[in-house]
């Protein structure tokens, strides 16, 4: 027998089954490291849906991001079977008990208001007509409460809802919550969409594939707003989904059942809410990096983008075509215009109705508006992180010294998709003529920052000092965001 021979037990193992052992304690371990990522990552959605859940649970009735309007939406469907009407559909008697019986009226914090002097639906009417402009304004104020002004929005969210409010006994309030545990549900789904969407990126770094799912975790401010019966709950999830499915194609390549599910979620994301309109050149872009990067032929990316776009207009058709005869445009922003612009000006009024300065504030701590008193301890480790996640990224991206080509290709689509989302949720004011960009507006792009983040840490520091510094940064925010939690539920 040789040097080079290895007994085990009783047994002889010739030469080279040793690489062969190597080779299965490898797999092994990377087997074990497998399963015990799937056991974080299950962990991080427990905790996520319990966050849910709680704030389900906790934040007042109603919300005061339009939870009223979303809610009506679904028993307008429920009790006339067809879809509400912008400007003419006014709200329930029962959402008018609820918010008696809450003292919540409108955007102001329950309390703050007198209760309005026209609770009789019999004397409420539509806007009248030929009125000049700053009257209209004046009376839209003092009668918006009284509209279902989300009646344009898109319907997918609220026939989804409909079985949920049918299903439930009780009151409108029994029925409200039982909406809102299906809202938790929904939300939750980030954090295994977005687990997936760091893995399918880069998955050699576990920094990144479970530090992205726990950045999700510690944003406060889309626990809050995503547990509340809104369209935002349905969009979100879904929007994430469809940016994965359109990574796995720069990753993967051209797939004809992948193309057809992208375009079924990117159209299921336009039919929950239309500010998740950025997908549709997300999508040129994926199929632009496949032919820059893998020589993919233009007539096979040309027959795949037909797939996605026509699958897109082919579930959003009947819905527009509806809208065209209800209000002569697509969507029903003409109609919509006229209401919500008296509350929220044009930017090209004013650039300062934009509110820029509350973009990042309100997507990691939440709408209204600063709603947790220690928001600004937490904001200090919310920003040291994107600062050094930026330099990360800018060194990344100024040294061609990757050798991974296939990893920079998809590094590359996640990067400019959250620049193209961040961009478009910029500019959607100017095209609906309604002012305002709140933080919610980013979540559909959430696993792609969530990802930038870890990513250009690592990038930026070796391994043991980005893991240091995010677990530092982890605990800071752990203690900080318990602390408005407590304040939270005591100020409420």
């Amino acid at each position: 027998m040789t040097m080079r021979s290895m007994t085990v037990g009783s047994g002889i193992i010739e030469p080279g089954a040793s690489g062969e052992m190597q080779g299965d304690r490898g797999a092994a371990r990377h087997g074990i490291i497998a399963v015990n990522e799937r056991r974080t990552v299950f962990f991080l959605w427990l905790a996520m849906l319990g966050l849910c859940v709680f704030f389900a649970c906790v934040q007042p009735v109603w919300s005061r991001v339009d939870e009223a309007q979303h809610f009506h939406y679904v028993q307008y469907i429920m009790e006339n079977r067809v879809l509400p009407v912008e400007g003419q559909t006014f709200i329930s008697p029962e959402v008018v008990d609820v918010s008696l019986r809450e003292r919540q009226w409108g955007w102001k914090q329950a309390g703050t208001i007198s209760t309005p002097s026209r609770l009789d639906s019999s004397q409420w009417i539509e806007v009248p007509d030929n009125l000049d402009d700053a009257y209209r304004e004046k009376w839209v104020q003092r009668n918006l409460w009284y509209f279902n002004y989300e009646a344009m929005q898109p319907p997918l969210y609220y026939l989804v809802n409909v079985p949920v409010y049918a299903a439930t006994p009780g009151d409108s309030l029994a029925k409200l919550y039982a909406m809102r545990f299906l809202a938790a549900l929904l939300a939750s789904s980030m954090v295994p969409i977005t687990w997936l969407f760091a893995r399918e990126v880069y998955p050699k770094s576990r920094l990144v594939t479970l530090g992205a799912p726990t950045v999700v975790l510690l944003t406060q401010g889309y626990t809050l707003n995503m547990s509340q019966v809104s369209n935002d709950v349905l969009a979100v999830p879904l929007a994430a989904a469809s940016l994965l499915l359109l990574l796995r194609i720069v990753a993967r390549g051209l797939d004809w059942k992948r193309s057809v599910t992208a375009g079924a979620l990117i159209g299921a994301s336009l039919l929950s809410k239309l500010t998740t309109i950025f997908l549709l050149p997300v999508v040129i872009l994926a199929l632009g990096l496949l032919v820059v990067y893998r020589r993919e032929l233009w007539s096979r990316v040309l027959v795949h983008a037909g797939i996605i776009y026509g699958t897109v207009i082919m579930t959003l058709t009947p819905w527009m075509l509806r809208n065209l005869v209800v209000y002569g445009d697509a969507t029903g922003a003409t109609a919509a215009r006229p209401l919500m612009s008296s509350f929220f000006r044009s930017p090209t009024i004013s650039l300062e109705t934009l509110r820029l300065e509350e973009l990042l504030p309100t997507y990691w701590f939440g709408e209204p508006v600063f709603p947790f008193p220690f928001w600004t301890y937490a904001w200090f480790a919310v920003f040291s992180i994107m600062t050094v996640a930026a330099a990360g990224l800018l060194f990344y991206f100024s040294h061609g010294e990757e050798q991974d080509r296939d990893a920079r290709r998809r590094v590359m689509f996640v990067s400019l998709a959250f620049i193209v989302g961040l961009a478009i949720s910029l500019l959607l004011p100017f095209g609906s003529g309604i002012g305002g960009v709140p933080g919610r507006y980013l979540y559909p792009i959430m696993p792609a920052m969530a990802f930038l983040l870890m990513f250009g840490v690592e990038r930026l520091l070796s391994r043991e000092k980005a893991r240091f510094l995010v677990e530092i940064m982890v605990v800071w925010m752990i203690v900080w965001e318990s602390l408005n939690l407590l304040a939270y539920i005591q100020n409420r």
